[in-house]
């Protein structure tokens, strides 16, 4: 009987109160990790005059600002940001969305570099040390326009 008994005790040991199981995942929830991947994972690879290239898109320089895809856009519709020099190739079908075909914006390593000295210097885009952000200026888009210039030469 004492065998029986213990068994039964087993079997009620994760019960909080008779007949109840011990509720489960009701615990606080574990915070989640920060988002630690750099600017520069997953480029992506393209060929350029038989010579395999690594390019970054508008996301890769869109976390390397911390600012959105569509501020990068904008700066550019605007002469805030120099247009990039790259492109992927066309795409052959319709764009669903009204979307053109013209390919993605695409920069390479220095040019995201050079873009974000250039900011450091010019004390825009990045935040400051009040975590304050100013918007790009029209110096700013020239010496990047620059930039972009003395490297295709």
């Amino acid at each position: 009987m004492s065998n029986s008994l213990s068994k039964s005790i087993e079997e009620l040991g994760d019960l909080d109160y008779p007949g109840r199981k011990k509720p489960v995942n009701r615990d606080a929830k574990p915070e989640e990790p920060p988002d630690t991947e750099q600017w520069d994972a997953k480029p992506v690879y393209y060929l350029v005059g038989g010579e395999r290239k690594e390019f970054f898109t508008i996301s890769h320089l869109a976390k390397a600002l911390g600012y959105s895809q569509q501020s990068i856009r904008s700066w550019e519709a605007q002469g805030l940001l120099a247009r990039s020099p790259y492109r992927s190739p066309r795409t052959s079908k319709p764009v669903a969305g009204g979307r053109s075909n013209k390919g993605k914006r695409l920069w390479t390593r220095q040019q995201i570099e050079g873009i974000l000295r250039i900011a450091k210097r010019h004390k825009v885009i990045l935040p400051n040390r009040k975590g304050d952000k100013n918007p790009p200026t029209l110096a700013f888009a020239h010496e990047v326009g620059e930039f972009f210039n003395s490297l295709i030469q």
